[in-house]
C-alpha cells in the first residue's frame, strides 16, 4: 500500500503470470437484451466468455483482477478499510482521496450505528446524572 512497484517485481509475479497463461477465453457476438437494444445502433454486443476445463482455471478471473490492479492503479491510492473488523483493501478514487471505508452500505453503516449508540448512551447517562 502506498508505494509503487519496482520494475524488478516482475520476477515475483511469475506465479501470477503462469495462471494467466492458462486462460481459454474467447468472445461471441450476442443480441442485447430488449431494454438495452434501444441504446445500441446494432442491437448486438461482444461478450467475453471462458471455458472452464479444470478447477485450476477458476483462479484465472482472480488473477486477471490482480494483474489489472498491479498494472493500472497507483498504489498510493490503495487503502485499508477503517471498519471495526474489516480486513478489506480498496482503491480510493474520490476527489480528495479521503475515503475511509470499503463500502458505505456495510462498514459505513456500522460506523454510523456505533456513533449513534454512543451518542444515545451518553445522552442517557447525562440525563440520569441530572435526575
Amino acid at each position: 500500500m502506498g508505494k509503487p512497484l519496482a520494475s524488478d517485481a516482475v520476477a515475483a509475479l511469475d506465479p501470477l503470470n503462469r495462471i494467466l497463461a492458462r486462460d481459454e477465453a474467447y468472445g461471441q457476438i450476442v443480441p442485447l437484451p430488449d431494454s438495452a437494444s434501444t441504446d445500441a445502433a446494432t442491437g448486438l454486443a461482444f461478450e467475453s466468455r471462458r471455458r472452464w476445463r479444470s478447477s485450476d482455471t477458476l483462479l484465472i478471473p482472480i488473477a486477471r483482477s490482480i494483474a489489472d490492479l498491479l498494472t493500472t492503479e497507483s498504489f498510493s491510492d490503495v487503502k485499508a478499510c477503517q471498519g471495526h473488523a474489516c480486513t478489506l483493501l480498496f482503491v480510493d478514487h474520490t476527489r480528495g482521496r479521503a475515503r475511509r471505508r470499503c463500502n458505505m452500505a456495510v462498514c459505513g453503516n456500522r460506523a454510523k450505528q456505533a456513533a449513534h449508540r454512543e451518542r444515545v448512551g451518553k445522552a442517557a447517562e447525562s440525563a440520569q446524572r441530572r435526575a
